[in-house]
């Protein structure tokens, strides 16, 4: 790794103040969202965990699951129901808010690079970010959510940044 990339990894590379002419940079609220998004999934997942361990498989039948309507057996424990929902719904806000990052234009310089150093310091294991997102524009692709961030880099370095110029 070139140190470049290593000092953005950690964050020295990235300057704390992120504000435009226009005001805070929105891409700063968008990664907040994610990150308490992500922080309540990952609680949600422990929990989940947690009544595994302490419920019967026979109790734990129910399933909620994107792809198709809630399955619920009624004689299941109705936290593991509970949970079941509150799982669903976490992932489900978490990909809606990873979306936003790549919705969201960053205005400065310095949220870009704090969004692209979000994006390489959030991603540990290569499988925290959705991988099938459909563009929903006229084009109607799915790409992996890298191919939106970068889509949303190349439009904030085309149309340029709502601050002063560096002279």
């Amino acid at each position: 790794m070139n140190m470049l990339v290593s000092a953005a990894v950690v964050g020295t590379a990235i300057p704390q103040a992120v504000v435009s002419a226009a005001g805070p940079d929105p891409i700063l609220a968008a990664i907040e969202t994610h990150r308490q998004v992500y922080e309540q999934l990952a609680k949600e997942v422990d929990r989940h965990s947690a009544l595994e361990s302490e419920i019967p498989l026979e109790k734990r039948q129910s399933e909620v699951n994107p792809w198709e309507d809630e399955f619920i057996v009624e004689t299941d424990d109705p936290r593991w129901i509970a949970s079941e929902r509150a799982l669903f719904t976490a992932f489900d806000a978490e990909k809606d808010a990873a979306c936003a990052l790549c919705d969201v234009r960053p205005t400065t310089r310095q949220g870009l690079l704090t969004l692209l150093n979000y994006a390489l310091t959030h991603d540990k294991d290569g499988h925290s970010w959705p991988s099938a997102l459909e563009s929903g524009d006229t084009r109607n692709i799915t790409r992996s959510w890298h191919h939106f961030l970068i889509e949303n880099v190349t439009v904030a370095l085309t149309m340029g940044f709502d601050e002063p110029a560096l002279s």
